[in-house]
């Protein structure tokens, strides 16, 4: 599945849509790495944690020019790759731990800093909030490395996009 196919297949899926009040709105996802097909990166499942069966492909955030800011709770699910001891990748001091931004200006509106547990960085905390009060889409794939040969996996997820009014 190379970009354009992962973008076409995500756009198939629902959108995580989410209305942000001004006090702000806090929700858990989950994130399930699959293995690279022929070295291509494929699509990650992306869904909440209470309900694995709803895949979301894009993500699109409406500020309302209210302010207020999302906060996910993104936890590593690594049930398809079990043989594989896999964690968010650390950036280097950028604050976005597990994601690979694509697009200009994409850390002024995203913070995502990874957590450890049991010993691994298998939960990532981002926040997301609207810094310039004009719409925003972003590119990013979301970013981990095996533990013990440090090799990087990517997905080929998702475009978000911000909305401030």
């Amino acid at each position: 599945m190379n970009k354009a196919e992962v973008d076409n297949y995500c756009d198939t899926l629902p959108v995580l849509d989410i209305q942000v009040p001004a006090e702000g709105v806090e929700i858990d996802m989950m994130l399930r790495p699959v293995e690279p097909e022929d070295g291509v990166a494929q699509y990650w499942p992306f869904y909440e944690a209470c309900n694995p069966n709803e895949l979301f492909g894009n993500m699109d955030f409406h500020f309302g020019g209210r302010g207020g800011k999302v906060k996910i709770k993104l936890t590593l699910d690594l049930s398809a790759v079990p043989e594989r001891d896999l964690e968010f990748a650390l950036s280097t001091g950028r604050k976005l731990d597990g994601l690979l931004a694509l697009s200009p200006d994409f850390k002024h509106q995203f913070k995502a800093n990874a957590k450890r547990v049991d010993g691994r960085y298998t939960q990532l905390n981002i926040t997301v909030k609207d810094q310039d009060d004009k719409p925003d889409n972003f590119s990013f794939y979301w970013l981990c490395e095996s533990v013990d040969g440090g090799m990087h996996f990517v997905s080929g997820d998702p475009n978000a996009k911000i909305d401030p009014l």
